[in-house]
């Protein structure tokens, strides 16, 4: 099964790992572990972001969904616009698009913490 999102949970990962500096500013602000479940007309997959422990991202498990701070449950292809600054977390929230399990409160974070992990485009 494909997701349109795959790539950018990869170069997040590429992220946290390269870059310790703001991984572990984000640890210290965010504290808690994300879940982002993302579905398609294939199915679903989940991805499990932890800002509490280690800073890594990780395909997540059926106890992942049940026993993190945050699961944030959407569209693949709505994640994509999300990432990219096409949308935002409010109007999709709003528009019943993107559901929360968990931290409301930690929820509103969510687009602050994707911009600053974003893969940056390169500027010619």
């Amino acid at each position: 099964m494909s997701f349109k999102s795959e790539p950018i949970f990869k170069e997040i990962a590429t992220q946290l790992t390269t870059n310790t500096k703001l991984t572990k500013n984000l640890i210290d602000k965010t504290k808690s572990v994300i879940v982002f479940n993302l579905k398609n007309k294939s199915g679903s997959k989940a991805w499990k972001l932890d800002l509490k422990n280690d800073g890594k991202l990780s395909e997540a498990n059926e106890s992942d969904l049940n026993n993190s701070d945050l699961v944030i449950t959407m569209k693949d292809l709505d994640f994509k616009k999300l990432v990219e600054g096409k949308s935002n977390s409010q109007k999709l929230f709003l528009g019943g698009k993107l559901k929360i399990k968990g931290d409301v409160i930690k929820a509103a974070n969510i687009e602050t913490i994707l911009k600053s992990l974003r893969p940056q485009k390169a500027k010619l």
